[in-house]
């Protein structure tokens, strides 16, 4: 109970103008200590300016139990920032989701998990290697993540057309897509084939939200934090990928990437590669900042199957809480 009305209180305080991750994360133990106080709206005075009146806080309120009530008819789990189960990798970004919308195993936000991204626009080789790197990790009891895109994303996630065990997908909707027209049909079908095979679902939009290309960028950040490792496949330097590698190089965490054979090495699908290649000035340069001194992420380039060692133990690394 104690936790659905953290979940319930975060919902509604985040109608509230002016209010977004942000400021939710810098606010956290104080957040807690007034969402269990008698009077929530006036204990949340000292913490959230230019919050509104109390009606805008009813009317607030009103909304929450909506999207609870939603939740609980199709299936939805919520997890706020607050709740122990909160994955600790995605409180390390800046901006984490104050509320996880989760469908499925839950038990996979707390494994060890390698995102795997890559270009829509993907080349047979791409595609191949994309399968092969997805299937080893899997076999190792790796838990994977990404958005289920067309391309290396999708690959990656089901080699042999049917998804391995134990995969995350990061939804750019609400996840009560599957009784609602609120994305592609063919995302529609690969979230109930995850669902199926005892995969996850997740998603900072709460139920009914739609998909457009601007979800689709935002999700890239729940993937980003997701991703104990990150691991780019094949991208040009204009790829969607340079979106959860610009998260995700912001972290103290290890970036993978594939380095091309001789006979695929100057494919414009690629050209991402070539840039990782240059160590952290190519990479401040695919993702677009002006320089190198933010970057935090350690690059590790993927020759063969040796390298996937490194990988290894890097995911076996224990996860530190810091809810």
């Amino acid at each position: 109970m104690a936790e659905t009305e953290q979940v319930r209180g975060l919902l509604a305080l985040l109608e509230l103008k002016g209010v977004g991750p942000g400021a939710v994360k810098k606010n956290m133990d104080r957040i807690r200590a007034s969402l269990t106080a008698p009077d929530v709206f006036q204990a949340l005075s000292s913490v959230i300016s230019d919050k509104g009146n109390e009606g805008d806080w009813q009317s607030a309120l009103t909304k929450a139990d909506e999207r609870v009530k939603r939740c609980g008819a199709v299936g939805i789990t919520m997890i706020s920032i607050l709740d122990p189960r909160y994955p600790s990798s995605l409180i390390a970004l800046g901006t984490p989701p104050p509320v996880l919308f989760c469908r499925g195993n839950l038990s996979l936000l707390s494994s060890p998990t390698l995102g795997v991204i890559g270009t829509r626009k993907s080349t047979q080789f791409g595609e191949t290697v994309a399968g092969r790197i997805g299937r080893h990790f899997a076999d190792n009891g790796v838990a994977l993540c990404n958005g289920l895109a067309d391309g290396i994303d999708i690959c990656s996630v089901t080699p042999g057309d049917t998804f391995l065990p134990r995969v995350t997908g990061v939804m750019a909707c609400g996840l009560d897509l599957l009784e609602s027209p609120i994305s592609s049909k063919r995302t529609r079908e690969r979230a109930q084939k995850l669902l199926d095979v005892g995969g996850l679902l997740v998603s900072e939009l709460p139920p009914g939200a739609e998909e457009d290309q601007n979800t689709v960028i935002a999700s890239c950040r729940v993937q980003a934090g997701l991703s104990d490792v990150l691991l780019l496949v094949q991208s040009s330097s204009d790829g969607g990928s340079r979106f959860t590698v610009g998260h995700f190089c912001k972290l103290a965490r290890m970036l993978a990437f594939v380095v091309p054979p001789e006979a695929q090495s100057n494919d414009s699908a690629f050209e991402a590669n070539r840039q990782l290649a240059r160590c952290e000035a190519g990479l401040a340069e695919f993702v677009g900042l002006k320089t190198a001194k933010t970057v935090k992420a350690r690059l590790l380039p993927i020759r063969s199957r040796g390298d996937y060692d490194s990988v290894m133990r890097e995911l076996r690394e224990p996860k530190a809480s810091l809810v």
